[in-house]
């Protein structure tokens, strides 16, 4: 849109990114999905999102910023063995520090 090429140009603090996913339902944590309007929704499409490596941290850490996650649920054995595993990479990739 108009308006998101504008921000891309004259706004420093305006960030795209080349993956983008988030792990929560939550709005704030949602944002990129929000604002650009993809979601994974094709199976080809999961695949590609929920691939190691493709969470927000990993390109924060990338360019050198510090990275923090912070999760209102448990990132115990349920999120790294059990049916909400596919989260767990969007979580916590990339965070330098990471607080459950």
């Amino acid at each position: 849109t108009h308006s998101f090429h504008r921000r891309i140009k004259q706004d420093p603090n305006f960030y795209v990114f080349q993956h983008h996913r988030t792990g929560s339902g939550n709005t704030i944590d949602a944002m990129p999905s929000l604002m650009t309007g993809c979601l994974p929704y094709t199976e080809k499409g999961m695949m590609y999102a929920h691939a190691k490596g493709r969470a927000i941290g990993y390109e924060f850490a990338k360019e050198g910023y510090a990275t923090a996650s912070f999760s209102s649920r448990s990132l115990d054995e349920t999120l790294t063995e059990g049916q909400w595993k596919i989260l767990y990479d969007m979580l916590v990739g990339g965070m330098e520090h990471v607080e459950d």
